[in-house]
């Protein structure tokens, strides 16, 4: 009989081999090919653009840390409700296709965007546009992390700072900061890590004077053809990633939060920072979606459905949205096989080396990843299966990251007891792990779909005309001038929303969630 370790590795296998094929051929290649070409690196133009990245992260960092902190912490010591409702749905920018939040920025502060005409106040030559927009993908990330960091700290504990004469505010700076600085730290690395690696919010929202070194590693690639250049300026991205994972892994080492039950109703100051901070929230986050769907029913006139009309009778529209639904289908069933066999190997075999595995495709972006293929398979280039293992990859470790703590969550004694009532390994598997995992299986699942729904960098880089999908058909009518195109664009966004939303919560079970 195999033992346990070794089960777990041979499960593991399939997804280690795919990885190896898909990630770490390609890199390595990548790597060899930037090595000889590092001089790139004594070019003050990218060295500007390194710099502007950093830049760009650090401050959407910070000013996520400064106003997702401080609401995490006051929905941790207070009952508010509606609370788990508000923590869900930050979810939704997470899932949401960049492009569509291109859109939702634009319409609302864009040239011709609704809040530029009312404040005549034009934000689009300005990098705080980009910033924005990274604010609205990852301000709820540091939320939820933040939330999870404080949900470790003892209300006693604060009690305790109070009774002795802290007032509310000494009581968090001096006893839930320290506590929970690990789940904050890692909710800023993680964010600063998202920013960093950005693609279609710089391309779209950026310009030439703020493109970021992702940009550039694109325009190398797809435009100017200098691999080579461009594999030299993903050696120096790929070690900023690789820094950034170690560090957001050492913070994350802790357990999940248990929020506490009895909470008191926020009063005073309290409740008047949940009402600014989740008011403010709500705007960044949820502003832009509602106002990419009331864009597309809108034009200079007023209501209009002229725009779902050219959208619906484009001839292009069932080509976009059938590559869409079965390149994300294709996708998922492959990450959700292989990850679900990883995870399970992971867990059987309690391994470091695989927990640190299942990162590696978070480490390295889209757009490097595309490069890679160019490099390791040319001959392969121009093919639907490499587009469509992208979109796997790109998918897996979201499934195994949600596999794993619920696998890890499971009591021994449970699968111990089938056993002892006659049922072998798999039976025990099958009629015990199976179903108390299910949860966050629909979780990561959910999550993959709709991420590879709307994935926008290494389809811009691998794809073919007859394999457009929503995203780069999104991104052609952006580059068209004109009122109507971009009312047109902001229908298509509209559907491609929709698609991310349905996906997620037909799948999505409620429990799932990515570590």
């Amino acid at each position: 009989m195999l033992s346990r370790r070794l089960t777990g590795w041979l499960l593991a296998a399939p997804a280690l081999l795919f990885t190896v094929l898909l990630l770490l051929v390609p890199l390595g290649r990548t790597l060899l090919e930037g090595g000889v070409n590092l001089g790139v690196w004594r070019d003050p133009y990218f060295l500007g653009r390194l710099g502007w990245t950093l830049l760009q992260a650090t401050l959407t960092a910070a000013a996520a840390f400064l106003l997702g902190a401080p609401l995490a912490y006051l929905l941790s010591q207070y009952h508010v409700p509606g609370k788990a409702l508000f923590l869900r749905l930050l979810l939704l920018p997470f899932v949401t296709p960049t492009l569509v939040a291109v859109l939702g920025l634009s319409a609302l502060l864009g040239p011709q965007g609704w809040i530029t005409r009312l404040t005549q106040l034009d934000l689009s030559e300005t990098p705080t546009l980009l910033i924005l927009g990274n604010l609205f993908f990852n301000l709820p990330i540091m939320i939820r992390l933040a939330y999870g960091g404080f949900s470790r700290v003892s209300p006693a504990l604060i009690g305790a700072a109070r009774s002795l004469g802290a007032t509310p505010w000494q009581a968090a700076r001096t006893v839930a900061l320290p506590l929970a600085l690990p789940g904050l730290a890692a909710g800023a690395v993680l964010v600063f890590l998202y920013s960093a690696l950005s693609f279609g919010l710089p391309l779209a929202l950026g310009g030439e004077k703020y493109a970021t070194l992702e940009v550039e590693i694109y325009t190398l690639t797809a435009l100017q053809l200098r691999l080579s250049e461009a594999s030299a300026l993903i050696v120096g991205q790929l070690l900023l990633t690789l820094t950034a994972t170690w560090v957001y892994t050492l913070l994350t080492r802790g357990g999940v939060g248990i929020p506490a039950s009895h909470l008191p109703r926020a009063t005073g100051a309290a409740k008047a920072g949940l009402l600014s901070l989740g008011l403010l929230t709500v705007m960044l986050c949820f502003s832009p979606l509602l106002a990419v769907v009331l864009r597309g029913f809108l034009g200079s006139a007023g209501p209009t459905l002229a725009y779902w009309q050219g959208v619906l009778h484009d001839e292009q529209t069932p080509l976009l949205l059938g590559n869409t639904l079965r390149f994300g289908l294709l996708a998922l069933l492959g990450a959700t096989l292989l990850g679900g066999l990883y995870a399970l190997g992971a867990w059987l075999a309690r391994s470091r080396t695989l927990d640190l595995i299942s990162l590696l495709p978070l480490m390295v972006s889209p757009v490097s990843l595309a490069v890679g293929y160019l490099l390791a398979y040319p001959v392969l280039a121009a093919t639907l299966p490499l587009l469509l293992a992208a979109y796997t990859l790109l998918a897996l470790p979201l499934v195994v990251r949600s596999l794993l703590p619920a696998l890890r969550a499971l009591p021994p004694r449970l699968l111990e007891a089938a056993r002892t009532l006659g049922a072998s390994g798999w039976q025990a598997h099958r009629s015990v792990t199976f179903p108390l995992v299910l949860p966050a299986l629909r979780g990561g699942s959910a999550l993959a779909l709709a991420t590879v729904l709307g994935e926008f960098g290494a389809t811009l880089v691998l794809t073919r005309p007859e394999w457009a999908t929503l995203s780069t058909g999104l991104y052609e009518r952006l580059g068209r001038p004109g009122e109507r195109n971009l009312g047109e664009a902001c229908a298509l966004a509209s559907v491609l929303l929709l698609l991310a939303i349905t996906a997620f919560t037909l799948l999505d079970g409620g429990e799932g969630e990515v570590t």
